[in-house]
């Protein structure tokens, strides 16, 4: 039953039953190693070192205390000096945010302000990381420090007890006295440190209170979508709306400001290491742009098509498009600003990508994408009162729905759309744009600006995030699009077919993906994301027993997900790396040498998911003696042929007697071979039949490959002429038939052969050489070509010949002769004894067969008794 399945699952199969029967012993046999481990620790104690080594030892410690003061002033950080600078920046920004509260600001700068605090959390958490590790590595050195001045001070009383040389043991006095000092010191700076942790944690802590108020702000009942914020519009005085917020405004632009530049200061050093990803990413379309020139696309699907002219036509605007998005998860935390400019910048981009792939007709789109975009994003950093705030949202509702009623109104008669494709799309998307609009404008003028405020964020930002990832989809495509591409073209043969559903099949997989994060991004748009994954993470974490196993099943989901990655990457190498047209067609490897790399590769990937994967699981691998064990046993006994069959397969990788794509003959099977795999191979005959070999028997028997130095064949065509024929013609007319083949080879030359006198003819042999691949054509085109070359040459192939004497046919009568007349020869054959043929009785007729023989039947005529008589003699 287990061979339904594919390999992969057989293992994760076999996984589970070898996991099962340790995770139920797991816990207990770790608390049982936690008891016994303080048992089994060993001390190690500091020894005299010999009075023959000291001298020796002396200069090694100095030089040991030597090393570790450079790399501790190497190390030195400058935390210390700037935290007290950040710590009075972060009280200043602590009191414009208790302003903050008092302003009744919008959602957007709620948000904003929540990222801005997050990055402050970023830089405390990345500086207290940065101080947890020097500290860990002064503690290091301070363990190793206490050990060597412990066993210097022996030295030294050793010194003093035996009376040594004083220039000796001053020496080691002095090297004890180095370690004591540099221990002290690491201990002081160690203390220092803990200080400006603890200082530092404690501004960690006041700064996550803030986003936590923040984020309660957020979810308060004044920023609920049914709370009325102000009155309707027919209860509203619009006295002060011409009131300037220029304090807030400027402490909007004041905190901004601060925010770029803490940005900038604080990433000056990660800018070398962008800049070079980025020329990377440059070249790297740039080479994939070369697979489209060189190898010209033949099919005519118009994914495909559009994908290809996005590397052919925009390589610049893709390089700008990815840099822009490497740049947008390379620096985390961007500030708001700079997110909002970067995204601003992908839109742009996204104008030539679009109109790619787009129709004319939804181009425009882009741009009123492009202004809605700007005109949503200004009230972000601009601070309204209650009737400026109104006001701006109702004109934003006003130009959208005119918008919309301008661009649909003269599309509706225009015949349907393809369905799944992007205009069938959009127009399910124009009603519910419609709907938004009308809650928009409804619920400005009832008061409920929350609404409002969200209705217009969906159609302004999902609007951009729809044209983000559909530039990011061609993209994607075009570049693993380029990679199939060159992947198939450049082999010899390239299967169109296999090509095509290997294209469409990422196409799918990456418009899938694709899909999921833009759910996953509208979720956070409408502040959603954030509730689901607590959900989530609370379902993952909860602790679930089983007799005496626990598990939460987010340990069984990463263990799940991490076999799965595993068995994902060995796919994606084996595709690039397989064979001899791969990504290593360049190195020039001997053949045979990228597939045994391939294999390898893909192994150390299989063994390290599944140490991870059990890891994930908090299994301790040292667990499994016990079962290495019972496992040695069973390969002793029932899995002998499997194992047999596994090693086998690693000598055909390394040793290669065989590779994928010779031609081998093995147990009267002749074919190609196809794959070579742990357990078996595949290899297809000539009759379009896969035969599985399980690869002991390619090691055990006797194997012959036709292509494994070279592929060349000898072919042997064999021909007799007649006894009349010229030999040494005949010769000179086989040689020149195949000589003149395209498929002979020139090394070594046809050789055409007189091999001897037959019975009826004179027997010749020609020979020559061609590639294996040919030889059946060239057979048949030489064979062909030298009854030709025969026929022209007047040179007759004989058949055999026999002569027939026939004495009497059937119903003919002999005419009398005279004996007397009759030859020697004839009268020598009539006189001859011929003896009586008797029928065998199995041959005899049924009602003949007690015939006694000579007896004739009495219905039976003279005449017929002659013929009869005649017939037997």
């Amino acid at each position: 039953m287990l061979s339904k399945f594919p390999s992969f699952y057989r293992l994760i199969l076999i996984l589970v039953f070898l996991v099962l029967p340790v995770c139920s012993n797991a816990q207990e046999v770790q608390e049982k190693d936690q008891e016994s481990s303080a048992d089994t620790i060993q001390v190690e104690k500091p020894e005299v070192i010999p009075l023959d080594q000291i001298i020796g030892e002396i200069e090694k410690t100095n030089e040991s205390i030597d090393n570790i003061r450079e790399k501790i002033n190497a190390n030195e950080t400058q935390i210390d000096s700037i935290f007290p600078i950040y710590e009075g920046f972060l009280n200043t920004q602590r009191e414009n945010v208790e302003r903050f509260f008092k302003a009744n600001p919008n959602r957007e700068k709620i948000d904003n302000l929540i990222i801005k605090w997050e990055g402050f959390e970023n830089y405390l958490s990345r500086w207290e990381s940065e101080i947890n590790e020097i500290e860990n590595r002064n503690s290091r050195y301070y363990e190793n420090l206490e050990f060597e001045e412990a066993t210097w001070k022996l030295n030294y009383d050793n010194a003093l007890e035996k009376d040594l040389p004083l220039e000796v043991q001053n020496s080691i006095r002095s090297t004890w006295l180095e370690l004591r000092v540099l221990k002290d010191s690491i201990a002081g700076e160690n203390n220092i440190l803990l200080e400006l942790e603890s200082r530092i944690n404690r501004e960690n802590k006041e700064t996550s209170q803030i986003i936590e108020r923040l984020k309660a702000l957020k979810r308060s009942e004044v920023y609920q979508l049914f709370y009325q914020r102000i009155p309707p519009i027919w209860q509203s005085s619009f006295d002060n709306i011409s009131e300037p917020s220029r304090e807030e405004n400027m402490n909007s632009l004041e905190i901004t400001k601060v925010g770029i530049l803490n940005f900038i200061d604080n990433n000056k050093s990660s800018l070398p290491l962008f800049l070079f990803l980025v020329a990377l990413l440059a070249l790297l379309v740039v080479y994939l742009k070369k697979a489209f020139e060189k190898y010209p696309l033949v099919e005519k699907d118009l994914d495909i098509q559009q994908a290809s002219k996005v590397l052919l036509q925009n390589h610049l605007v893709t390089i700008f498009f990815l840099s822009l998005l490497l740049a947008r998860y390379f620096f985390v935390p961007l500030p708001k600003l700079f997110l909002d400019i970067n995204s601003l910048l992908l839109l742009l981009c996204s104008v030539p990508l679009w109109i790619t792939f787009v129709d004319e007709k939804y181009r425009k789109l882009l741009y009123f994408a492009v202004f809605l975009y700007i005109l949503n994003s200004v009230k972000t950093y601009a601070w309204f009162n209650a009737e400026q705030y109104r006001l701006y949202l109702l004109t934003e509702t006003i130009l959208i729905l005119g918008i919309l009623i301008a661009y649909t109104r003269p599309f509706r008669a225009k015949k349907k759309h393809e369905k799944w494709s992007l205009g069938w799309f959009l127009s399910i998307l124009i009603p519910i744009a419609y709907l938004l609009g009308i809650v928009a404008l409804v619920s400005n003028i009832l008061g409920y600006v929350n609404l409002t405020d969200l209705s217009l964020k969906i159609l302004s930002r999902s609007g951009v995030l729809l044209i983000w990832f559909n530039s990011l989809l061609m993209v994607l495509y075009s570049v693993f699009l380029s990679i199939i591409h060159r992947h198939y073209h450049a082999k010899e043969a390239v299967d169109i077919r296999k090509k095509f559903y290997t294209e469409k099949k990422v196409f799918r997989i990456i418009k899938s993906g694709l899909i999921f994060i833009w759910f996953l991004l509208f979720l956070k748009l409408i502040d959603q994301l954030e509730p689901l994954v607590a959900y989530v993470k609370d379902i993952l974490e909860e602790v679930y027993t089983v007799g005496s196993t626990s598990f939460t099943l987010n340990d069984v989901f990463s263990f799940i997900l991490i076999l799965f990655i595993s068995f994902l990457l060995t796919r994606i190498i084996a595709f690039l790396l397989n064979d001899e047209d791969g990504v290593l067609k360049s190195l020039k490897l001997p053949k045979g040498v990228p597939t045994a790399i391939s294999i390898i590769i893909r192994y150390l990937i299989i063994a390290f998911g599944i140490v991870l994967a059990l890891s994930s699981l908090g299994i301790d691998l040292s667990k499994f003696n016990l079962m290495a064990g019972a496992l040695g046993l069973g390969i002793g006994f029932g899995l002998q042929t499997v194992i047999s069959n596994f090693v086998s397969g690693l000598i055909l990788v390394f040793e290669r007697p065989i590779i994928k794509g010779d031609t081998v003959e093995v147990d009267k099977l002749l074919g190609t071979v196809n794959r070579i795999g742990i357990r078996s191979s595949n290899i297809t005959t000539f009759d379009g039949a896969e035969v599985i070999v399980p690869n002991n028997n390619l090691i055990s028997n006797d194997l012959i490959n036709w292509t494994l130095s070279n592929n060349t064949k000898r072919v042997e065509i064999h021909v007799g002429t007649t006894y009349s024929s010229d030999p040494n013609e005949v010769l000179k007319v086989l040689f020149r038939v195949a000589e003149g083949h395209k498929y002979t080879l020139k090394q070594p030359p046809p050789q055409a052969l007189f091999m001897d006198f037959g019975e009826s003819s004179l027997n010749f042999t020609l020979r020559f050489w061609c590639h294996y691949e040919n030889w059946l054509q060239a057979k048949s085109d030489i064979s062909i070509g030298v009854y030709n070359a025969f026929k022209e040459a007047n040179i007759q192939i004989p058949f055999p010949q026999r002569d027939i004497y026939i004495k009497s046919m059937p119903g003919s009568e002999e005419p009398k002769e005279d004996p007397d007349k009759k030859g020697p020869l004839a009268r020598d054959i009539e006189d001859t004894d011929v003896p009586e043929v008797v029928v065998p009785i199995e041959h005899r007729e049924p009602e003949n067969e007690n015939k006694k023989q000579g007896e004739l039947d009495p219905s039976e005529d003279t005449g017929s008794r002659n013929e009869g008589g005649e017939a037997e003699a």
